[in-house]
């Protein structure tokens, strides 16, 4: 390493630990303001080693987050995720302020080892860079891991909770009462419906949107069919019944044919194992043979 690379990491390492030095005791607490609050998010506490980096690196991220580096409205997709893993906004600008601090100890780590190694600090500064856009982006992609798992689970519960409520309505009982009662058990679309009926009963039919809001995938055919059910049923309109009879069969056909694909799938896994399992065993018996043994041959 030359003397001019020396002296960079020199001087980078001697500002940091400045820089953490003096503000390392205060505690920081990260809440949005204007328009990105959430009036229930409190905010998350940073911990004691983030807190000398939030200065740094707060303006940079809400810089990267003007510019579009994160797409699409972060609320609606911790609603969509069921608010797991995050539960709140300041939850998910904590997460992202964490990778890029990872980055930047990563690039001043990289910085002395390639420096020792290669004579140049720059592969350091690249993989610092790498990290933490790594980690900028990793609480949008378990977001996004979350919405697909529960748009899995969302679909598979609701045959179960729509036809059970099928019979409870076809015994005389109202919409609120048959699905409240189809939806007692554990389940994705059981808690959904349970929050939307709880929410129709505070806000009205301001209720529908904020559940299509909190659906995993709110142009779902089966959630459009849902909610327009929901508002004959509300609302004294007629054709509630044809709507849940056609619902129920779809969703039938829809599982039968996953379950058909998935059997088409595997079926040619599960022949070839089975084929070679059959070879290995009649290899296993002929191998003495090959190998002239004279204790199989009986001689």
């Amino acid at each position: 390493m030359g003397s001019v690379e020396l002296a960079m990491v020199v001087a980078a390492a001697l500002t940091l630990g400045g820089f953490w030095a003096a503000f390392l005791r205060p505690r920081i607490r990260i809440r949005l303001e204007g328009a990105d609050r959430d009036p229930l998010d409190r905010g998350v506490m940073l911990p004691d080693w983030m807190a000398p980096l939030y200065p740094l690196f707060w303006p940079v991220l809400r810089t990267l987050d003007e510019v579009g580096v994160m797409k699409g409205d972060l609320a609606e997709r911790i609603a969509r995720s069921g608010y797991a893993p995050y539960a709140t906004i300041s939850a998910v600008w904590a997460a992202r302020l964490r990778g890029m601090a990872l980055g930047l100890a990563a690039m001043v780590i990289g910085m002395g080892l390639f420096g020792a190694l290669w004579e140049t600090p720059f592969p350091g500064v690249i993989a610092g860079l790498a990290v933490g856009l790594y980690g900028l982006t990793a609480p949008d992609r378990e977001i996004a891991r979350a919405i697909a798992d529960r748009r899995r689970r969302f679909r598979a519960n609701m045959l179960l909770v729509v036809a059970t409520a099928r019979g409870f309505l076809r015994a005389g009982r109202s919409f609120d009462e048959a699905f409240s009662r189809a939806a007692q058990g554990d389940g994705v679309f059981a808690n959904w419906v349970r929050f939307l009926i709880a929410r129709h009963n505070s806000v009205g039919l301001a209720a529908i949107e904020e559940g299509r809001r909190h659906t995993p995938d709110p142009r779902d055919p089966y959630v459009v069919r849902f909610l327009d059910m929901a508002r004959l049923a509300w609302t004294g309109g007629s054709g509630m019944d044809t709507i849940l009879e056609g619902m129920v069969q779809d969703l039938a056909v829809d599982m039968e044919q996953g379950i058909s694909e998935i059997v088409t799938t595997v079926e040619p896994l599960v022949l070839g194992a089975g084929i070679l399992a059959i070879a290995g065993y009649v290899l296993a018996i002929l191998m003495p043979v090959f190998l002239g043994s004279e204790a199989f041959l009986g001689f």
